[in-house]
């Protein structure tokens, strides 16, 4: 793993979690019990500070930043899909979902049980209210969430979470 302490912060990982060998992590980082934080993800607290809460993930070819002494704060059970970019200050309440490609820019908020879907890019300043579905650029609430986008989004959590006690035990570089 590239986990870099910077100027003499170091991150702080939760034993449970797995981190890909081919993701960075880099100084005032604390990462949760139970994370997934997937290959080519880069988690960089060397302005500011990034907490991810436990059972979260950070899917492949990620970004998470944030601005000089500020915090990107992810809380527990996020879901960050496939190459979004989150860039703080920033809260993603418990149980939100940051769809594949999508940008979350500094001074926002998504609600918790809330899915900025896929693609689409949340402004800064703006928020997603709890328990709505944001989509588009800019990004606006198109929607609530119902039931089945619900149970969805947390099967999605449950099966990363899975994942990152699979990775511990199973994976394994092939060296030929």
């Amino acid at each position: 793993m590239a986990i870099y302490e910077f100027e003499g912060k170091r991150p702080i990982i939760g034993v449970s979690s797995f981190i890909h060998p081919q993701a960075v992590v880099i100084g005032e980082v604390e990462i949760g019990d139970n994370c997934y934080i997937g290959a080519g993800a880069v988690v960089r607290g060397d302005y500011g500070k990034i907490v991810v809460g436990s059972g979260s993930n950070i899917q492949e070819n990620c970004t998470l930043h944030s601005e000089p002494d500020t915090i990107a704060i992810l809380e527990e059970n996020v879901l960050v899909g496939h190459a979004a970019i989150v860039h703080g200050p920033c809260l993603i309440k418990h149980n939100a979902t940051i769809g594949m490609g999508s940008i979350v820019s500094s001074n926002t908020e998504v609600g918790e049980e809330s899915l900025l879907a896929a693609g689409s890019i949340l402004p800064p300043g703006k928020s997603v209210p709890p328990r709505k579905i944001a989509m588009g650029n800019p990004a606006r609430v198109v929607k609530d969430m119902d039931d089945y986008n619900l149970v969805y989004n947390q099967v999605a959590v449950k099966l990363y979470q899975d994942l990152a006690q699979r990775c511990t035990n199973g994976l394994k570089l092939i060296e030929e």
